[in-house]
């Protein structure tokens, strides 16, 4: 049985091996929430169509979350993907002419539609490009599409890119006319987009 000097003695010697291992393990939290952070990938889409006097074009910043795992591995995400979502944010379109952002926010009814989104449900590999269908919800309309991805690793990340055409009408949003009618947007638009997601 050790005396109470000795007891007294071990305190600091504790002590200092508590706080050690307090601060690895604030450290550990610490890191592990920097990639939590950064799983809030930006994408930048643009969307561009014809009308019958000319073309346009419109951008706007949305955000990818990919969820990896459980699927066909792919460039960058060696356990696959199991669940990916791309968000547009409709007030964020930014167009050439702020009328032109006024007809398109008008036709897209952003007053009772925040966002546009697609849902991943599967994809095939082949290379760096992945095959992607899912479900695309604009307005109250949901559709199935199917369109190419480009997975190309960069550090630790992947730089997804990909490009899909619609036509307006099948989701229930109905071409700005304008001008009295001079100016008729055409229902056909093309969606790219473009961003940097971690695995």
């Amino acid at each position: 049985m050790r005396s109470a000097k000795a007891k007294v003695a071990g305190a600091p010697a504790r002590w200092k091996c508590a706080r050690l291992l307090i601060g690895a393990a604030v450290s550990l939290n610490f890191v592990q929430a920097v990639p939590s952070a950064a799983q809030a990938s930006a994408v930048e889409f643009t969307v561009s169509g014809t009308s019958t006097i000319r073309g346009w074009t419109c951008t706007v910043q949305g955000a990818a979350e990919v969820t990896p795992g459980a699927a066909t591995p792919a460039p960058g995400f060696d356990a696959g993907v199991q669940a990916a979502t791309l968000t547009v944010p409709v007030n964020g379109f930014d167009c050439p002419e702020e009328e032109m952002r006024e007809h398109l926010l008008e036709a897209l009814r952003v007053d009772e539609f925040a966002n546009i989104t697609f849902r991943l449900e599967g994809y095939e590999m082949s290379g760096r490009q992945a095959q992607a269908t899912g479900s695309l919800t604009i307005l109250d309309a949901t559709e199935p599409v199917t369109f190419p991805v480009s997975l190309s690793p960069s550090g630790g990340s992947v730089t997804i890119a990909g490009e899909l055409r619609l036509d307006m009408t099948t989701y229930g949003v109905e071409p700005p006319v304008v001008m009295l009618g001079l100016l008729r947007v055409r229902p056909q638009i093309t969606i790219q987009f473009e961003g940097l997601v971690s695995p």
